[in-house]
């Protein structure tokens, strides 16, 4: 057998296999087609009333509800009993929280019962 002989056979050997994958003369084949999937629905949220209505429902700031010198007297006590690292005595807070503040504080008092002044006021 010659040189030219084996390597005709040799390419026939490596072309033939690929020649059967060959999709020519078949139309390509689609994948079926599937309904398309919507996104499920979500509910709408109630429509919030409005703004107006949200702030008169919110607690309103200690100045607002008592005037400038009561609020800054509330402030005083406040910061006199809280031991908080940040306390809540500002005018700006409601009123009912600074004097929750105070009366946790007062409650708490040190062991010898000694109570600041701020406490009786």
């Amino acid at each position: 057998m010659s040189i030219k002989t084996t390597l005709m056979a040799g390419l026939s050997l490596m072309v033939l296999p690929l020649a059967a994958c060959s999709n020519e003369g078949t139309p390509p084949q689609l994948a079926p087609e599937s309904p398309a999937i919507a996104a499920p629905e979500t509910p709408t949220p109630p429509v919030a009333p409005a703004a107006s209505a949200a702030v008169a429902d919110s607690p309103q700031s200690c100045l607002s509800e008592r005037g400038k010198v009561a609020a800054d007297r509330l402030v005083e006590r406040c910061l006199a009993v809280s031991g908080a690292t940040r306390p809540p005595c500002n005018v700006q807070n409601p009123c009912a929280m600074m004097e929750n503040e105070i009366t946790r504080n007062c409650d708490s008092g040190p062991a010898d019962g000694t109570k600041p002044a701020e406490c009786a006021a």
